[in-house]
């Protein structure tokens, strides 16, 4: 058995590796697409970090460098790995192997710099490395003179997340070595030590009890809470709660854990709109869409006065760029956005926000969300003429939800409209489509059942003495059906004839 496994990995597994290595394009190699994710700004700083001996000792990983940020952006055939190869070693038989390893060379040294820029850009980290070179070279007086600098200029930022509270209890922690050192320890207060390091915990514990919360609720999966419970109970009434980023989640996790803690809901959006420079803006976003959360779990308990208060949130983080992560605004954030505002009948401010952030969305997405929410508008506005014309115009490629709510939202049309045959026609083809589409999960069932729904109504629309209870009932058992107010609407509608 040992002699088969030795001759296993080293004649089949082997080769077979380096063949899957020389036929990947050089344009798919990781180290392109590192740099190409990059800013100018940051280009112009890798080629010193690239040039640095002290960081790259290899000249043909400068060449290399030198040679790829002259073609980032000038598609595959500017970095074909034979022109590559030809620049770099002129008049050498062509070697793949060569080629990777000045590429894994460079992306080391790029790997290198992208962890060198994060450590710079955090001052207080960097203080506290240099605190421990001093320590180890034993120049307490550098030492001190490091702390001191430091943590005045770490009181002095506005964040005060978790990763704030560490490094304070890491600078505590620097100070009472100090101590220890010239015999003053039994002088240090070891309090401040102990409440920033349960601090930083807290908030932690916090933060990811609120994700578990929203996880769960997803994912209908029960996760172990571990010390969250004591935590909670440990807070009740504790002067932690007067600061703003142990509060802000504090009041998140209770307002998710209890739709009926308004209070809490309350609470949370008090500290959000006074103190939004207290959270890095990754946290930010998370806690608006905490709160966002709180009010459709309670939308969906029949409180429609949280609607107003869903508009509102968007509308206070849209304020602020919150919603917008790496340049991209989320297709559910847009699209929830709009529905919101247009069930307030806030028609000015929807067209507004569809035309402001189209731009923002996934360029994959953009037109088919832009022209679908845009023809939704026309559609509540009664505007039908606009809104067909919008969703007969767009091609919505491989987006497959908003191609299903464009077919809803033409059926809903036609069924308004009596255009029977052009009806019966489109959900013949809706029904054809979604069968085809396994990656749709439980959207199957969904508009499987408005057609099915949408098929009766069209007999009871036509029966002299329509009797819908059949209807009502299977509305009422169904676990999931798309547009299931409008449904509802039209079959009273029906039943008032």
């Amino acid at each position: 058995m040992r002699q088969y496994y030795f001759c296993l990995k080293i004649v089949i597994c082997k080769p077979v590796l380096i063949l899957e290595k020389n036929l990947l394009p050089l344009h798919k190699n990781k180290v392109i697409i590192v740099l190409k994710s990059l800013t100018p700004d940051e280009i112009r700083q890798l080629d010193k970090f690239v040039r640095s001996p002290v960081h790259n000792q290899h000249d043909d990983v400068v060449r290399f460098f030198q040679y790829v940020r002259k073609h980032l952006s000038g598609g595959e055939r500017a970095l074909d790995k034979e022109r590559v190869f030809g620049h770099l070693f002129p008049g050498e038989a062509f070697d793949m192997q060569q080629i990777h390893y000045i590429s894994s060379y460079l992306l080391k040294v790029v790997e290198e710099f992208l962890a060198w820029k994060e450590w710079k850009n955090d001052l207080t980290f960097f203080g506290l490395e240099l605190m421990k070179s001093y320590r180890s070279h034993r120049l307490e007086q550098s030492h001190r003179a490091c702390l001191a600098r430091t943590m005045n200029q770490h009181q002095s930022q506005q964040l005060r997340d978790s990763q704030h509270y560490l490094h304070l209890y890491q600078l505590r922690e620097q100070a009472y070595l100090t101590a220890r050192t010239q015999g003053r320890s039994k002088d240090f207060d070891l309090q401040q030590l102990i409440d920033a390091q349960d601090i930083a915990f807290i908030i932690e514990k916090l933060k990811n009890g609120c994700n578990v919360l929203s996880h769960e609720a997803v994912k209908k999966t029960k996760y172990k809470m571990g010390l969250l419970d004591p935590v909670i109970h440990f807070l009740n009434g504790h002067p932690f709660l007067e600061l703003p980023s142990v509060a802000v989640y504090y009041h998140a996790y209770l307002a998710l854990s209890d739709n009926s803690n308004e209070n809490s809901f309350v609470q949370l959006k008090k500290i959000l709109e006074s103190h939004p420079t207290a959270f890095p803006l990754a946290d930010l976003r998370d806690l608006y869409l905490f709160a966002i959360n709180y009010c459709i779990k309670q939308l969906n308990s029949g409180n429609q006065g949280y609607l107003r208060e869903v508009f509102e949130i968007y509308l206070a983080g849209m304020s602020i760029d919150i919603f917008i992560e790496n340049g991209v605004l989320s297709p559910w954030t847009y699209s929830n956005f709009i529905i919101s505002g247009i069930r307030l009948r806030e028609f000015d401010q929807v067209e507004s926000f569809i035309n402001s952030y189209k731009q923002s969305l996934p360029e994959k997405e953009r037109e088919g969300l832009f022209r679908y929410n845009y023809a939704f508008l026309y559609y509540e506005k009664k505007d039908y003429q606009k809104a067909m014309l919008m969703l007969s115009t767009t091609d919505y490629g491989k987006d497959l939800l908003t191609t299903c709510a464009a077919k809803t939202l033409l059926a809903r049309m036609y069924f308004e409209q009596n255009e029977m045959e052009t009806l019966l026609n489109l959900l013949q083809s809706f029904r054809v489509f979604i069968g085809r589409k396994e990656l749709l999960g439980y959207h199957k069932d969904s508009y499987g059942n408005f057609i099915n729904t949408l098929y009766k109504l069209i007999n009871l629309r036509a029966a002299k003495d329509p009797d819908a209870r059949e209807v009502r009932g299977d509305l009422a058992n169904y676990k999931v059906v798309a547009a299931k107010e409008w449904l509802l609407s039209q079959l009273t509608g029906i039943e008032s004839q």
